[in-house]
């Protein structure tokens, strides 16, 4: 039965993506400019949805393993800091290069710069990293607010709303850039799955022949390039990747060949969900809102359940 519901739910959520809006279509009885829509616009941004949704979960879940703590997700590696920088960046002084390139180059080179700092003696601890992240965080975000007063109001208007996260500016351009890359590096993780159940014992898993330190710069790095790969083209969508990997080990536990599965199907729900939600509203809602007030109140729930620690 909880096979079935992880198939049918996100093909539910697909359907609602493709023809729920504000322009009304009938699926028994399509007009041309309904297709037109659907295909130029819904679509596009519902596979963007898909992507963001799978990205932003297996990251949150893959960082959650690998710390050993469910109150983890990417952005603890500096990943929406360096995101955000590079594209200030980009709109102040390169606005022919795009925000896209750009963030996405500094989004990595936040998560390259918090492993190298959290690097001694070749060994890098959970502590040492988490500590390096916040570093690189605050480094970022002064950088990023430097750059946000020598903004035009204009172009800062824009770049807040960027940031807030939102699929609207999805297109098939995007979707080519984002949606392959994150299905290769989901199947990377599933071939990983029991490096990654090892992972998920701390050092002990030495015991069992694992190269810890090696393995979790190969987790970070995978978690941090398809984080990045979403929110370069998004803007920084929130609590998804910390929300969700939770929900799917409530549902199926904490073994990663059926944890995997589960945590793809419900972030494609949640996310496509969530952007389907605002589209409901007038205007154009940054899907960033929605998932941080339903993230907001779990999270309060999970630290009361867990206290912080891995349960």
């Amino acid at each position: 039965m909880r096979k079935l519901a992880l198939i049918i739910l996100p093909s539910f959520a697909i359907l609602l993506g493709i023809f729920v809006g504000s322009y009304p279509t009938n699926p028994f009885n399509l007009t041309e400019g309904a297709v037109r829509i659907i295909w130029d616009i819904r679509l596009p941004r519902t596979l963007m949805g898909v992507s963001a949704g799978i990205a932003l979960s297996l990251g949150g879940m893959t960082l959650q393993a690998v710390f050993r703590n469910p109150l983890v997700d990417t952005y603890i590696l500096g990943v929406s800091s360096g995101v955000a920088l590079g594209a200030a960046i980009a709109v102040a002084f390169l606005p022919f290069a795009g925000i896209a390139p750009l963030a996405l180059l500094f989004g990595l080179l936040a998560v390259f710069l918090a492993y190298w700092m959290a690097r001694i003696n070749d060994r890098v601890s959970t502590v040492s990293l988490i500590l390096a992240g916040i570093i690189v965080t605050a480094l970022f975000s002064a950088l990023l607010s430097l750059l946000e007063l020598l903004l035009p109001s204009e172009s800062l208007s824009a770049l807040v709303v960027w940031l807030m996260g939102s699929l609207s500016n999805a297109t098939w351009e995007t979707v080519i850039y984002s949606l392959p890359g994150v299905l290769i590096l989901a199947f990377v993780l599933f071939l990983l799955r029991w490096n990654l159940n090892a992972m998920s014992l701390g050092d002990e898993a030495e015991l069992l022949g694992l190269n810890v330190h090696l393995w979790r710069g190969i987790f970070i790095f995978i978690s941090a390039l398809m984080t990045t790969l979403v929110v370069s083209f998004t803007g920084i969508i929130g609590w998804v990747g910390l929300i969700v990997p939770h929900m799917a080990r409530m549902l199926v536990g904490p073994e990663h060949s059926k944890l995997i599965p589960a945590t793809i199907s419900i972030g494609i729900t949640v996310m496509v969900l969530a952007d389907v939600v605002v589209r409901l509203f007038p205007g154009d809602v940054p899907v960033g809102i929605i998932t941080t007030l339903v993230g907001v109140p779990f999270f309060g729930y999970l630290l009361r359940k867990t206290g912080g620690g891995w349960s």
